[in-house]
């Protein structure tokens, strides 16, 4: 018992580590599926490679199917990408042809898949998106029809005969059949079309990567289309044997249309090298079929495709061995070595896999013969046998001629099998014809096979000539790429042998065979006697008869005699009696004329059997023949095995020739493995040495260059001359910043180089850009110091030193073997970031925009004005198009009423800036007189800073008009927001016409142009708010209400809650409200405007010169502020309208006071001055600040 728990608990142990084993070996095949798949099936522009389509082909086989391929690639992102489409077709179109035979049952469920992302693409205008719809409707035909018929494998290689009996029973399925592998065909060739036409308009190149990624996947379609058109051939000849010829004039014109768009595809892909690497395309004839004539289809050849034995071209170079120079080079040829060796596996597997594929044809092509030679000896065989059957019928004729009353119908039996005899031999000749036309098919493929078996070995022996010319100059990975090449040319010799001699056993069985059936030929002679036993036991059965006739003859006399005694007897019927002998004498003459006739139906039986021999004995004849054609045939064959033995003794010399190759590669290769590592041993120590101190060396010297660079920037601190060189707090941050970013990149090189001290290049990139940039900002810092307040320049200047010193220390630090580990910039890092903030602090604030840049900063604002409110124009159109495209009906009407008035106003807003550009021109070319225009603005700077508050306002508005219109049309938005868009732009075209007229003339043509498109501006403004209201009222809901079944009680129910709800809304109508008045109060202190300062005294200092800042438009008035605080006081809209400021007058008119005069909105600043301008962003509101100068 303990024994039996004993070795239970080892199996089961046995049985863990098996399923663990097993689990493993899954879940590494997974693993290696899913790369394979993810670097194949990519978004880049190139070809599948090679490798990882094979992977996945193997992976079909090794697991039996493709559920793990497609459980892969149902995540991929095909809807997304056409290029990811494009490669998934084709690796799927490699797998059906390629793969496990059980990959067909498996894509059954991925039709519908593939079908959809062929439409999806189909409807998108892409480069690739028509050619992956063609291609998704080859595949899913392609599935679909070998579904369908399960006798055709995918690759489309199927016998002759399993074609000739599918085609051979039902004439409705063949003309079906006919009719898919025609649209089957029609597919592929549209698809191809496709492709040429989109690379000749796109001029691609069959050499590049992008031509070869939509080229790759014609391969396999010219690999389908060449059995297709030798299965359309057959099945129209098949048709047209049995249906008449104008039933399929379509399909003869179909096929001639497919025939010549198949010729230019030929010759097309014929012509291109990347083609001519991969397959080996064959002739078609000039002209298509004749199928009204049936003799042609003997004229017709197979048109067979042959893949080429591709080798993958390594694309790193190969260097030459020199044991004079230093590591890298021999680390270089031991990594080059390797790689071969990598490069080489992949390239045996994919040999294995081709060289299985061979063997599979060629035992297919065996097949096919062993097939007709059966066919032929069953023939010889049925001839024989029918020969010796009909010598038989003639022997048995002979005999049965003495039989009177059965020779009538045995010369009928005779005519008939007379007429058997001259079909059968009918039969004969047409069989003997096809063994003639098949012998020759037979001879011609023999001659190809002996052809490719010559270039073969005239291509290896080139091979093995250029191998061995090279071996002498290159290294020893070419001479491992030889080995292994010559072990792959040793196992293809090999894999020949052994289907040569599969060919000889096969022709040895079939030999065997043919005693089998002589065998069966003494069965049937002994059947042939056992019939003449037959034969002779009727003859017996006749004899019988015979007696019994005597027998009836002998009693007929008997009763003659008892008659001739009732005659003496009764001698009263005398006379009747011979009446009665006279009828029976007339009787017997009758007889003796039929008996005469009888005789000679016997003579013309006999003239007929005469013939009947005289045509056996041409049939011995004819048999006599077949027999001397089939010594030839046998004669033939002999001769061709004896080739072949010739062809073995070739082969065995050249093997033998290749071993002694091979054994004197391997002997060199060793010689030369044992000097390269007798080489590295000695030498790898010392280099490795040398090169760490050449390294340290270098490094040493960029140290002390960058100490050199940073004492010479501390040096110009204490300076005299430097003193009058300034730097702007600008150009400091930027050297500081780049500074910053060169001491992280030190710090990943101080890194790297701990790690690998062989390799400084890195470390003296990082010295020498870093001690640079430290120079600069420690000379840009003090140059910035010299232009800031005494306090900050002080600090600055402390921290230019100190940055120096931390520096220098981080330097010295790397120059020394001993503390190069342990340096750390942390401390140069700080010291930059103070310069850095204190350069930050020294940046100008605000409104501190010096006056010599006001004319830059006027184009450039009324610049990105024109050009926001230009983006806003197209921008309107696109929202416009997406509208229409989105929307219907009512909603439709109402957004193309709104965008169009939107658009309209943009317009008209960009003509007024236009406009008020030309006329601000006008004004400074007429009143900057002798001086320069940034003059001209410095001068009246406060008018210029309200010009570009005015023009920053209006690209605001026309921003925010574009994203309201855009929320709207897609329902995020209001319509109350286009209004208050509409108001707030009509507020800032107003300030910019405001602006504007205060330096121009009254008469001046282009301030008349600017009011115009200022009251059109208005006008337009008008159109929005009128299209929007409308538009509003058409979209809202206007339900009448129903107060049928309400009672009293009820309805004053309904009274009281609406009544409720008037109370809320008004409520919450006084809140926003005073929210409105409280965010406009702040808006206006923040922009410095506090309303609680004094208002006489700053109106009064108020420069009339400055434009207005919230003017009232001549047609619609801005919203006014409803009570905010406990006072209840109104806010109206600020209206400020100053009169033109005239150049010549000393003083300045006062302008008109504003309204509500309680506010106020002035407030002087330390200078005496208060400002009155709009700083102004387009992604935020204008703020609004009042200015005015003081008096002096």
């Amino acid at each position: 018992m303990a024994s039996k728990k004993s070795e239970l608990k080892k199996n089961e142990k046995q049985v863990d580590k098996t399923e663990k084993a097993l689990a493993a070996e899954k879940e590494q095949f997974i693993k290696l599926q899913l790369h394979s798949i993810t670097k194949s099936i990519t978004s880049a522009e190139a070809p599948i490679k090679e490798k990882y389509g094979r992977n996945i082909i193997l992976g079909t086989y090794k697991e039996g199917g493709a559920v793990t391929f497609w459980s892969h690639t149902v995540s991929l992102p095909l809807s997304s990408n056409a290029i990811l489409s494009w490669k998934f077709c084709h690796m799927v179109h490699k797998l059906l042809r390629d793969g496990h035979p059980n990959t067909l049952r498996d894509s059954r469920g991925q039709t519908t898949s593939i079908r959809q992302m062929g439409i999806l693409w189909g409807n998108l205008h892409d480069r690739y998106g028509h050619i992956v719809a063609l291609y998704a409707k080859l595949l899913c035909i392609k599935i679909d029809f070998h579904l369908k018929h399960l006798e055709i494998p995918p690759n489309l290689e199927t016998p002759e005969e399993v074609l000739d009996k599918s085609i051979a029973i039902d004439i409705n399925k063949v003309f079906d059949m006919t009719g898919e592998v025609l649209d089957y065909m029609e597919a592929g060739l549209k698809l191809q079309e496709t492709v040429f036409r989109q690379m000749e308009s796109n001029s691609t190149s069959s050499t590049t990567a992008v031509g070869q990624c939509r080229l790759a996947p014609l391969v396999p379609v010219i690999q389908d289309c060449g059995p297709l058109y030798h299965f359309l051939v057959k099945l129209l000849f098949k048709l047209h044997s049995r249906i008449p010829v104008d039933a399929l004039l379509g399909h003869r014109e179909r096929f001639r249309d497919q025939f010549n768009s198949l010729t230019q595809f030929f010759e097309r892909a014929r012509g291109m090298e990347f083609f001519k690497s991969i397959i080996q395309i064959p002739d078609l004839p000039s002209e298509p079929p004749n199928f009204l004539r049936a003799a042609a289809y003997s004229d017709h050849v197979k048109p067979v495709v042959v893949q080429n034995h591709r080798m993958t071209e390594d694309d790193d170079t190969d260097t030459q061995l020199d044991f004079n120079e230093g590591q890298s080079y021999q680390m270089t040829e031991a990594d080059s070595l390797r790689k071969e060796l990598e490069m080489v596996k992949p390239e045996l597997e994919l040999m294995k896999v081709e060289a299985q594929r061979a063997v599979v044809q060629l035992k297919t092509q065996v097949n096919k013969l062993e097939a007709e030679l059966e066919d032929q000896r069953t023939h010889k065989q049925m001839a024989m046998v029918e020969n010796e059957r009909l010598r038989m019928e003639m022997d048995a004729l002979r005999t049965q001629t003495a039989v009177a009353a059965s020779l009538q119908a045995t010369v009928e039996d005779a005519g008939s099998r007379a007429q058997t005899a001259q079909m059968h031999f009918t039969r004969l000749k047409e069989k003997h014809a096809e063994l003639v036309s098949k012998h020759a098919d037979l001879m011609r493929k023999n001659a190809e096979m002996v052809k490719q078996i010559n270039s073969t070995q005239q291509a290896q022996g080139e091979l093995v000539t250029a191998r061995q010319l090279t071996a002498e100059i290159e290294n020893s990975a070419t001479l491992e790429a030889q080995r292994a090449e010559i072990e792959r040319l040793k196992n293809e010799l090999q894999t020949e042998r052994a289907e040569k001699s599969q060919v000889h056993n096969a022709l040895q069985s079939k030999e065997k065979t043919g005693d089998q059936l002589s065998s069966v030929l003494v069965g049937l002679q002994v059947e042939k006697e056992a019939l003449l036993r037959t034969i002779k036991e009727q003859e017996a059965e006749i004899a019988t008869l015979r007696q019994a006739v005597q027998l009836h003859q002998t009693s007929l006399q008997q009763e003659r005699e008892t008659h001739q005694r009732e005659m003496t007897a009764l001698h009263n019927q005398l006379q009747e009696k011979m009446c009665r002998e006279q009828e029976q004498q007339m009787e017997m003459e009758k007889l003796r004329r039929e008996l005469a006739e009888k005789r000679a139906e016997v003579l013309r039986a006999q003239s007929a059997l005469t013939t009947k021999e005289t045509a056996g004995d041409q049939l011995s004849r004819v048999l006599v023949g077949l027999q001397a054609e089939k010594e030839d045939l046998l004669r033939s064959v002999k001769e061709q095995e004896a080739e072949i033995s010739t062809l073995r003794q070739a082969a065995q010399l050249y093997q033998d020739a290749l071993l002694q190759e091979r054994d004197r590669s391997q002997r060199e290769m060793a010689t030369l493995h044992n000097q390269m590592q007798a080489k590295l041993s000695l030498d790898s120590g010392a280099l490795k040495q040398k090169l760490q101190d050449e390294q340290f060396s270098l490094l040493q010297c960029a140290v002390v260059e960058a100490e050199g660079i940073v004492l010479d920037a501390v040096a110009k601190l204490d300076d005299p001359v430097h003193v009058r060189c300034i730097s702007t707090p600008d150009y400091l941050i930027n050297r500081a910043e780049l500074t910053l970013a060169s001491i992280d990149k030190m710090q990943q090189s101080h890194a790297g180089y701990l790690r690998n001290m062989e390799d400084a290049s890195g470390m003296l990139r990082s010295v020498t850009q870093f001690s640079h940039l430290i120079a600069d900002t420690i000379v840009n810092g003090a140059g910035a110091a010299h232009s800031a307040p005494t306090d900050q320049a002080d600090r600055l200047t402390d921290n230019c030193r100190d940055c120096a010193t931390h520096c220098l220390q981080f330097l010295k630090e790397l120059k020394l073997k001993a503390t190069l580990p342990r340096a750390d910039p942390t401390g140069v890092r700080c010291m930059v970031q103070r310069i850095l903030n204190q350069g930050q602090d020294l940046l100008p604030r605000g409104a501190d925009v010096r006056k010599e840049e006001l004319a830059d900063m006027v184009d450039k604002e009324m610049a990105a004005t024109s050009s926001a409110i230009e983006d806003a124009v197209l921008r309107m159109d696109e929202i416009l198009s997406q509208a229409r495209r989105d929307t219907y009906g009512i909603k439709l009407e109402v957004n193309q009423s709104i965008i169009g008035s939107c658009s309209d106003l943009m317009k008209a807003i960009h003509m007024l800036v236009t406009a008020a550009t030309d006329l601000q021109r006008d004004i400074v070319e007429s009143g900057r007189g002798a001086g320069s225009v940034k003059d001209f603005y410095a001068k009246n700077s406060r008018w210029t800073e309200g010009l570009i508050s005015a023009s920053k306002a209006v690209g605001w508005g026309a921003t925010q008009m574009l994203e309201s219109a855009d929320k709207v049309v897609t329902d995020r938005g209001k319509y109350e927001e286009l209004i208050v868009c509409s108001h707030e732009i009509a507020a800032s075209t107003a300030q910019l016409v405001a602006a504007s007229k205060v330096k121009a003339d009254r008469g001046n043509k282009k301030l008349l142009t600017l009011k115009h498109a200022s009251r059109h501006v208005n006008d337009m403004a008008a159109v929005v708010v009128k299209s929007t209201k409308a538009g509003q009222m058409q979209i809202e809901e206007k339900d009448s209400m129903d107060f049928s079944g309400l009672s009293l009680i009820k309805l004053k129910t309904e009274e009281m809650d609406s009544q409720v709800k008037v109370l809320e809304l008004e409520n919450q109508l006084t809140h926003e409200r005073v929210r409105l008045g409280e965010l406009r109060r702040k808006h206006y202190e923040m922009g410095g405007i506090p309303l609680d300062s004094a208002s006489g005294s700053a109106m009064n200092d108020f420069d009339s010169s400055l434009p207005t800042v919230f003017p009232d438009p001549p047609t619609m008035e801005l919203p006014s502020l409803e009570p905010y605080g406990p006072d209840s006081t109104k806010l109206e809209p600020l209206r400020l309208n100053p009169p033109r400021l005239e150049p010549a007058r000393s003083e300045p008119p006062a302008p008109e006071p504003v309204k509500n005069t309680n506010s106020k909105r002035t407030k002087p600043n330390r200078n005496g001055t208060t400002l009155i301008s709009v700083q102004f962003d387009l992604k935020t509101p204008p703020k609004c600040v009042l200015a005015s100068k003081e008096r002096q």
